[in-house]
Protein backbone atom coordinates (compact mmCIF):
# COMPACT_ATOMS: atom_id res chain seq x y z
CA UNK A 1 0.00 0.00 0.00
CA UNK A 2 1.50 3.16 -0.80
CA UNK A 3 1.82 5.90 1.86
CA UNK A 4 0.78 8.86 0.06
CA UNK A 5 -2.23 9.54 -1.89
CA UNK A 6 -2.28 12.58 -4.55
CA UNK A 7 -4.96 13.91 -7.01
CA UNK A 8 -4.72 16.73 -9.41
CA UNK A 9 -7.93 19.73 -8.44
CA UNK A 10 -8.30 22.79 -9.88
CA UNK A 11 -7.39 25.84 -8.40
CA UNK A 12 -10.61 26.74 -6.52
CA UNK A 13 -10.67 23.91 -4.79
CA UNK A 14 -7.64 25.01 -3.66
CA UNK A 15 -8.56 28.39 -2.53
CA UNK A 16 -11.56 26.16 -0.46
CA UNK A 17 -8.38 24.49 1.23
CA UNK A 18 -6.58 27.52 2.11
CA UNK A 19 -9.45 29.46 3.78
CA UNK A 20 -10.01 25.90 5.94
CA UNK A 21 -6.37 24.80 7.02
CA UNK A 22 -3.59 26.09 8.80
CA UNK A 23 -0.89 27.34 6.26
CA UNK A 24 1.96 25.94 8.27
CA UNK A 25 4.59 26.92 5.31
CA UNK A 26 4.77 28.29 1.82
CA UNK A 27 7.75 29.05 -0.77
CA UNK A 28 7.63 30.17 -4.50
CA UNK A 29 9.13 27.28 -6.55
CA UNK A 30 9.72 28.61 -10.50
CA UNK A 31 6.24 29.34 -11.57
CA UNK A 32 4.46 27.37 -8.52
CA UNK A 33 4.06 27.90 -5.13
CA UNK A 34 3.94 24.81 -2.44
CA UNK A 35 1.45 25.15 0.44
CA UNK A 36 2.53 22.85 3.23
CA UNK A 37 -0.99 22.51 5.59
CA UNK A 38 -2.84 21.11 8.18
CA UNK A 39 -6.62 20.11 7.81
CA UNK A 40 -8.14 18.59 10.67
CA UNK A 41 -5.17 17.49 12.38
CA UNK A 42 -4.05 15.65 8.50
CA UNK A 43 -0.84 17.19 6.79
CA UNK A 44 -1.39 18.24 3.29
CA UNK A 45 1.19 19.35 0.41
CA UNK A 46 -0.41 21.79 -1.98
CA UNK A 47 1.48 22.37 -5.27
CA UNK A 48 -0.19 25.20 -7.09
CA UNK A 49 0.65 25.17 -10.92
CA UNK A 50 0.29 27.62 -13.14
CA UNK A 51 -1.79 26.10 -15.71
CA UNK A 52 -4.46 26.66 -13.34
CA UNK A 53 -4.77 23.32 -11.59
CA UNK A 54 -3.18 22.10 -8.39
CA UNK A 55 -1.58 18.76 -6.88
CA UNK A 56 -2.70 17.65 -3.49
CA UNK A 57 -0.48 15.58 -1.62
CA UNK A 58 -1.61 13.41 1.44
CA UNK A 59 -1.16 10.96 3.91
CA UNK A 60 -3.12 7.58 2.77
CA UNK A 61 -4.44 6.42 6.31
CA UNK A 62 -5.36 2.83 7.09
CA UNK A 63 -8.93 2.83 8.02
CA UNK A 64 -9.60 2.31 11.88
CA UNK A 65 -11.24 -0.55 12.60
CA UNK A 66 -13.40 -1.15 15.57
CA UNK A 67 -11.97 -3.81 17.27
CA UNK A 68 -13.26 -5.60 20.55
CA UNK A 69 -10.53 -6.51 22.69
CA UNK A 70 -11.65 -10.29 24.46
CA UNK A 71 -9.52 -11.01 27.36
CA UNK A 72 -8.31 -14.83 27.75
CA UNK A 73 -10.74 -17.27 30.09
CA UNK A 74 -9.10 -16.44 34.05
Amino acid sequence: MNRLRWRSAPHSELALLLEKARLDDSRAVGASTVYQLNLDGQDVLAVSLPDGQAVLVELNTKPHTLRRRIDPPS
